[in-house]
């Protein structure tokens, strides 16, 4: 296309107005909103026309540029690019142009209008018309990959009255301002402005039913959603409903009807056609000891004071047994705040009861002998004690029972047999209370028995008698029979403020004051054996911090040589002096160093301490002095005890041949052949074993042959009665003879006077010790009582005058 743009303008102050008409009437502008875009119809195109009718083409496509440049730049929300306005502006040059060339083919003559005009105005309408929308129509349907002719009949097919009654109403400006008649210029404007004003209505109507279509349709869609999901929510709560076992029930409180579905009746065993339509069909089957509770709970939910009903209660099936339910339900309440009706579930939970129930039951009662356990027993006598506390002439008493050597029988025969055994105790145990007492296992072989109401003690003492003798008969476990005794230990409250704890713990001292004294026996309470208790247990925690600190000091007590008087080795002894100066007694701590596990360091401490010490000796004088070393039966299961011995030998530089290790005859009666081994290694390094406190034991003489034994000590017992009315000398005679016999040493224990000296002599008693001879010395004492037997060895060789001029010593224990 070719723009024929005027070289002059032939009436330019019409031109003008014209010009500045169009470019303020393209700012009213009518959006288009139909179909998948929208176009703009504007009131500039009347100006255009009329233009075109009193300027002519050429000028007309001035005031047609200046119309479109202020069309795409004017009165917008936001800015065209160029492309854009460029179009526009092109468009509007191309429908003018067009418009321009069918006037004048149609003969119309600018500024003439007569009955000749029609057809050219007709034609130049319809030309601009159809080039302007079909330009347009083209562009966005290119533009958005529409239809052409969908967008064309869509937005402009309705909008050619528009064009034609503009182009009336330019042609009736353009005739009353050729004729002079410009005052009537206003009145073109009418038809215009009642044409967009319709078009406004109609747009606005269409509008307002296009968002009223979309609002019902989006209406329509969210109700077709809620239904949709209050379906699948109805479908999902009876699925849940149904996976979960739970029945349901509705009670509406202004009509009293009620309902339930089927598997709340499936609960109790009640066909799906029963009819349940009252409130009274629910509780008649709920067990009569709950109804009362049940109702209380769902009445106070009715009255506002929970904010949801939850119970669990009893309710009878048609088997007649009860199951446990739990319901749960929430109520409904109207403006006022008042229920109008109440909807829940109810659960079979008698499965999870009666778990709860068996774990329960567990908790307070011993597994193996469906006896009361130690928490049970504790609660029971808590109630005793509480009801001593109210009546002070009520009195309750606990025995505590141990079984006797159950350790044994559990080594012997196995656990299993062990646990039988238990439980036919337990029964036995039974049969001897009276109704009203509680038996309870409170640890591995103990047993705790409350009394009720004995008032006076013959009343326990002669239960546990009861115990004692129905023990007697032997129990056939396992094809075997297995006898029982046991120990037990009686405690009466007080009157005073007690807990179970302290009455439990007052049985339990009395219990093993029993056990000490010989077990199957009993024994009752009284606050000494507490005393003594805690004395005990003061003396084990004053032991553990002097073995912390190396509190301990090593004695020697000379071995001498009954013929010559010479001294031959030294018994290591352990002493524990304390912060007053005083020492305290091995009798009193040995025995709680072996049962704590204590004994293990202190062992070891003597047995380096005492190597070193007699070697030093032993190079000090030259000569081979040996080292005798007291070593527990418990150090014998330690694996370590050869290597310890070896180490304690080389690292002290001992003269190897020299150390003594003294073992109890208990430990040779218990003895296997692992024991055996274990003797041997330690004989083998050389260690030679000496058997301590002979002929106080078991003295089998099948033991002095099966092992092999260095030397015998004969107790102090025996020596400490030669020469008096209860004469031992025939049974130290018979000992040392047996000695001889087996090619063993003698050593005797506890020689205190000349006649047990001289008496020992005559009975080839080869060497003895005791405060004749030396009290157990200290390291430096001991070193000079070496010194003055060296020196006194010089001037004599037999050892009678040395017993005889030696001073006497009173008399210590010695251990």
């Amino acid at each position: 296309m070719v723009v024929n743009l005027p070289s002059s303008i032939p009436n330019l102050p019409l031109w003008g107005t014209l010009a500045l008409a169009s470019a303020v009437a393209s700012r009213q502008k009518l959006k288009l909103p139909l179909g998948k875009s929208s176009s703009n119809l504007s009131v500039a195109y009347t100006i255009d026309f009329t233009a075109l009718l009193l300027l002519g083409q050429d000028s007309t496509m001035l005031v047609t540029l200046l119309s479109g440049w202020a069309q795409s730049t004017n009165n917008t929300t936001q800015t065209n690019p160029p492309y854009r306005t460029i179009f526009n502006i092109a468009t509007l040059l191309l429908t003018v142009q067009t418009a321009g060339i069918a006037f004048g083919l149609a003969g119309g003559q600018i500024g003439v209008f007569d009955a000749s005009s029609l057809a050219p105005l007709l034609l130049a309408v319809l030309s601009y018309y159809l080039v302007n929308s079909i330009t347009v129509a083209t562009v966005v349907g290119l533009s958005t990959r529409q239809a052409v002719w969908r967008v064309w009949h869509s937005n402009f097919l309705w909008t050619a009255p528009s064009y034609f009654v503009g182009a009336g109403a330019a042609t009736g400006a353009a005739v009353a301002w050729t004729l002079g008649w410009g005052w009537l210029i206003p009145l073109a404007a009418a038809p215009v402005y009642l044409m967009f004003r319709s078009y406004r209505v109609y747009l606005d109507r269409i509008d307002s039913e296009t968002r009223h279509h979309r609002e019902m349709q989006a209406l329509h869609e969210r109700a077709v959603d809620a239904l949709r999901a209050a379906k699948e929510s109805e479908q999902r709560y009876a699925l849940a409903a149904a996976g979960s076992n739970d029945g349901l029930w509705d009670w509406d409180l202004i009509s009293d009807g009620f309902y339930v579905s089927d598997r709340w009746k499936l609960m109790l065993g009640l066909p799906p056609e029963v009819p349940l339509q009252r409130m009274e069909d629910w509780f008649c089957h709920v067990h009569p000891d709950d109804v009362t509770e049940l109702r209380r709970v769902l009445d106070r939910h009715l009255a506002g004071h929970t904010s949801y009903f939850e119970h669990e209660y009893r309710m009878r099936h048609q088997d007649g047994l009860y199951r446990y339910v739990l319901s749960r339900a929430v109520a409904v309440r109207d403006d006022t705040n008042s229920p109008i009706r109440i909807a829940g579930s109810q659960t079979d939970v008698s499965d999870q009861r009666r778990v709860q129930d068996d774990l329960q039951h567990a908790a307070l009662h011993d597994n193996l002998t469906g006896l009361a356990n130690r928490a049970l027993f504790s609660e029971l006598l808590e109630r005793a004690l509480a009801k001593v506390r109210r009546s002070p002439s009520y009195v309750c008493a606990v025995l505590f029972v141990d079984v006797d050597h159950f350790k044994l029988v559990n080594d012997s025969y196995g656990h299993v047999v062990g646990d039988q055994f238990l439980v036919a105790i337990s029964k036995r145990l039974l049969q001897c209370l009276r109704p009203g007492d509680a038996l309870a296992r409170i640890g591995g072989d103990e047993f705790a028995i409350l009394l009720d109401d004995v008032g006076d003690s013959p009343v326990a003492s002669g239960i546990a008698e009861r115990m004692h003798v129905t023990l007697h008969e032997p129990f056939e476990l396992a094809g075997r029979e297995i006898w029982a005794s046991v120990s037990v230990g009686i405690a009466f409250s007080n009157g005073r403020q007690q807990d179970p704890e302290e009455l439990l713990r007052d049985a339990d001292t009395a219990m093993y004051r029993s056990k000490a004294q010989g077990r199957s026996q009993t024994q009752t309470f009284d606050p000494s054996m507490h005393a003594s208790a805690i004395g005990r247990l003061t003396l084990e925690t004053q032991l553990r911090r002097a073995v912390e600190r190396k509190d301990f000091l090593i004695y020697y007590q000379p071995i001498v040589a009954l013929e010559t008087g010479e001294v031959c080795g030294f018994e290591s002894l352990l002493r524990w002096p304390r912060e007053d100066g005083s020492m305290t007694d091995p009798i009193e701590f040995i025995p709680i160093a072996e049962e704590t596990g204590l004994i293990a360091p202190l062992t070891s401490m003597v047995l380096v301490e005492g190597c070193r010490q007699v070697a030093e000796w032993q190079r000090a004088f030259g000569q081979p002095l040996t080292l005798s070393v007291n070593i527990s039966t418990r150090l014998f299961d330690r694996p370590t005890l050869v290597d310890e011995v070896r180490d304690a030998i080389t690292s002290t530089g001992l003269l190897p041949g020299t150390l003594r290790l003294e073992i109890t005859e208990s430990f040779l009666v218990n003895g296997t052949e692992q024991v055996i081994a274990r003797l041997d290694e330690l004989r083998s390094i050389p260690v030679e074993l000496y058997l301590d406190d002979f002929g106080t034991g078991f003295s089998s003489l099948s033991y002095l042959h099966r092992y092999r034994l260095d030397a015998l000590k004969i107790d102090r017992s025996f020596i400490s009665r030669i020469g008096e009315l209860h004469n031992d000398a025939p049974i130290v005679a018979s000992i040392v003879s047996l000695a001889k016999e087996l090619g063993m040493g003698v050593i005797a224990e506890g020689v205190e006077t000349h006649l047990q000296a001289e008496r020992l002599i005559a009975l080839e008693c080869p060497h003895a010790q005791g405060f004749l001879f030396s009290p157990p010395l200290s390291v430096k004492d001991a070193h000079a009582f070496l010194a003055r037997q060296r020196a006194r060895s010089l001037g004599a060789r037999h050892r009678v005058a040395d017993v005889r001029s030696a001073p006497v010593v009173d008399p210590h224990t010695q251990h």
